[in-house]
């Protein structure tokens, strides 16, 4: 009987894990639910002792995400891996198709999710990717990453993983997710695309990606950087990583740069900017793209930057970064 190994990271999480766990022990499959309290100060840990047999609960010292994860990794005895954060949950009824795909032996499966209850459909039919459309599907991948790169809403398989020495980077404190679909997608060879919504991502506004903090721009080239390293042996998935890398501007940009609660005035944004895009992995990304490849809505910041329209880039970041808000 095929089992199923459900990571989730808790850091502080109150009556929210509870609620993650609550939705996921519902199932009568073969599941094991593996929560690694990130050295929680609060009481939420203790919420879900005595629940169901099939808790694992293993404590760490404060180490972060990617540590946590990867000590759930380390634990896991189930053929596939599911990453939960524990902020979200899985929706009723989850199991009665998630498990159908388990069966087929699939590197990879990707679903469509819930945002806040909003559909997000990134995936419109059931279909199995295999050879050479498997890179065509990474690239599709990488140059969505908000979209596709995220570990949650997806099943790996811990073989994959294992044979291949994969694991999050602990020195990153962002995109950690990216670095580890970008190696696993390097030794993917079957993708199971489903139509399903079994994932509610629900959106806190406490969260590390929503909260502004003038480390973080440092923190992302760091990460594309060791990213790049793992592309380089890829060169079919080299143009791809460009706009990846050019995404990430975008959110360095919103969030971060011009969020409206940076309170540097308008001028130094705009020269953070500039430095910014003078670094050698964004300025290669930009001086390599086509003006041809910028035509689309999310790119047209970057088409700006390309001219050197720096003052319409800005107004664009602000204008984004205020919606979001």
């Amino acid at each position: 009987m095929v089992k199923l190994s459900i990571i989730i990271p808790n850091y502080n999480s109150g009556s929210l894990l509870k609620r993650c766990v609550k939705s996921i022990i519902n199932s009568k499959e073969n599941i094991e639910v593996i929560v690694v309290d990130d050295g929680s100060t609060d009481d939420s840990i203790y919420t879900i002792i005595g629940i169901d047999k099939r808790i694992k609960i293993i404590k760490q010292q404060n180490s972060g995400v990617s540590s946590a994860r990867n000590n759930g990794l380390d634990n896991a005895t189930g053929e596939y891996i599911l990453f939960v954060d524990s902020d979200d949950t899985l929706n009723d009824g989850w199991d009665k198709y998630l498990f159908n795909c388990l069966i087929e032996n699939r590197d990879l499966i990707i679903f469509n999710y819930l945002n806040d209850g909003n559909k997000q459909t990134i995936i419109k039919e059931n279909k199995v990717i295999k050879g050479n459309d498997v890179i065509d599907f990474s690239k599709k991948m990488l140059e969505n990453p908000t979209r596709y790169m995220t570990v949650w809403g997806k099943i790996f398989n811990l073989s994959v993983i294992k044979e291949n020495h994969i694991s999050f980077n602990e020195n990153l404190r962002l995109a950690e997710d990216g670095d580890f679909m970008v190696q696993y997608l390097l030794h993917t060879r079957i993708i199971d695309e489903r139509i399903n919504y079994f994932y509610y991502y629900r959106n806190n506004k406490n969260s590390v990606m929503r909260t502004f903090d003038p480390r973080k721009v440092d923190d992302y080239l760091t990460a594309l950087n060791i990213t790049e390293k793992r592309i380089a042996l890829f060169p079919e998935l080299k143009k791809s990583y460009r706009i990846y890398v050019l995404m990430h501007l975008n959110i360095m940009m919103v969030h971060e740069v011009f969020d409206i609660e940076n309170p540097k005035s308008y001028s130094e944004k705009l020269e953070q900017l500039k430095e910014v895009i003078k670094k050698t992995i964004i300025k290669n990304a930009i001086s390599n793209i086509k003006i041809s490849d910028c035509k689309c809505f999310r790119m047209l910041p970057i088409l700006a930057i390309k001219v050197r329209f720096y003052h319409v880039a800005s107004v664009a970041f602000i204008l984004r970064s205020r919606h979001n808000h």
